[in-house]
């Protein structure tokens, strides 16, 4: 990685390596066998001394070369005390170069130029001069796969949740740097528990918004593991992410972020539905219709959007719903009923005598459909009760009145 641009943006050489270390320990990857970090003033010494480290070479991370170039553009402290294993164009020559007593960089690079090429050829002075920096090397950039699937094994034969927990959340810091690469995130994933007899047993987590936190991957996973029995014995696992969405990463405001109530309703929501699941976890669906007791339908939170497209939102904290007209109120609560109301002096009645603050609004529908009890005609009220409540009433033709919802 060429880190010199951002050193102080992570505090110093030292703090960054410390941060890569902490991190690499976090994922599971724990001794020089798994990982080695080392610096250099180019690439290619910086490739010699972390493959030093795990040769057995004492490598310190931390330390800064940059004032200890020799005359030739060599670190030579730090790379001339390296054994020629290291450098991998030269495997196939070092039983030649054992043969002449050379076994470190030091002594292979002090031979004179036109021997080295003469004896292995243009290739290692290339070599030589890109770790000391007189030859420009240029690196292709990590290119991300257009799905991610990555599978590993646990240390042990795994019988409850913890160890699935602890391995798992290995492969969600994998799957959150891949989506952060694509500045994407996810809207579910496939997570396979791993049984040396098959069938293997599928987790299908999901979100109620497209995320990339790996955070919100474990909890999810914790809350499905809690009811879940395991079949078998699980030996690994593997996590499958096929369909990303476009999620830009999102730059904290200093003042408080407004997005924070948004993601901890869709937090909210992913919870319960991994505990009731998604089924029972729903939202309101706007329907194109006047009459009030068929304009909503109840959809689950997941479900695709509808051809309408305007008329379909994901509740509160996720989408306005759209105006139903610029004059018009609605209740929030609405009568599954309608209840009928005794009249008074041509006054409807409930709990005391009714104020008229608002009305009529006429809605007159349904005559399109094929039974006679699908179309109505009702006159809408505003109406305010003796307690003060705001009250949804409407009057037939037949001049019957009803109570049909409650404002908040």
């Amino acid at each position: 990685m060429e880190v010199q641009a951002s050193l102080r943006l992570w505090g110093g050489q030292a703090r960054l390596m410390q941060r890569i270390q902490q991190g690499s320990t976090q994922l599971g990857w724990i001794g020089l066998d798994a990982l080695s970090i080392a610096c250099g003033s180019t690439a290619r010494a910086a490739l010699w001394r972390a493959l030093a480290q795990q040769e057995g070479a004492w490598i310190n991370p931390h330390e800064n070369n940059a004032h200890k170039t020799g005359a030739d553009g060599i670190d030579a402290d730090c790379l001339d005390g390296l054994p020629l294993t290291v450098i991998e164009e030269l495997r196939p020559h070092l039983h030649t170069l054992e043969r002449m007593g050379i076994h470190h960089i030091g002594q292979f690079r002090r031979l004179p130029r036109q021997g080295i090429t003469r004896r292995f050829g243009q290739s290692m002075l290339d070599v030589l001069d890109e770790a000391a920096g007189r030859r420009h090397r240029a690196h292709a950039w990590t290119t991300q796969p257009d799905v991610f699937r990555v599978q590993r094994e646990l240390p042990a034969r795994a019988e409850h949740a913890p160890p699935i927990e602890q391995a798992a959340l290995m492969l969600f810091h994998e799957l959150a740097a891949w989506l952060l690469a694509q500045q994407a995130g996810v809207l579910s994933i496939d997570l396979h528990l791993l049984h040396d007899d098959p069938p293997h047993s599928l987790m299908q987590l999901g979100f109620a918004s497209p995320t990339r936190s790996a955070q919100r991957f474990a909890r999810i996973l914790g809350e499905r593991l809690i009811r879940f029995q395991l079949p078998r014995p699980v030996y690994g696992l593997m996590l499958m992410a096929q369909q990303a969405v476009v999620l830009p990463h999102r730059t904290d405001d200093f003042l408080g972020n407004p997005q924070d109530n948004e993601e901890a309703l869709h937090e909210l929501i992913e919870r319960l539905q991994a505990r009731l699941g998604a089924d029972h976890v729903q939202r309101l669906r706007i329907l194109d219709e006047h009459r009030p007791e068929q304009a909503t339908q109840l959809i689950a939170v997941n479900a695709p959007p509808s051809a309408s497209g305007p008329n379909d939102w994901r509740g509160a904290g996720m989408a306005d719903p759209p105006p139903i007209g610029h004059t018009s109120h609605r209740p929030a609560w609405l009568l599954n009923q309608p209840l009928p109301l005794t009249v008074q002096h041509h006054r409807p009645v409930y709990h005391g005598r009714l104020q008229l603050l608002a009305g009529p609004e006429r809605i007159e529908a349904g005559w399109w459909d094929n039974h006679p009890e699908g179309m109505v005609q009702r006159d809408y009220f505003i109406a305010r009760s003796p307690q003060e409540s705001l009250l949804w009433i409407f009057r037939t033709p037949a001049h019957a009145w009803y109570l049909h919802g409650f404002f908040s």
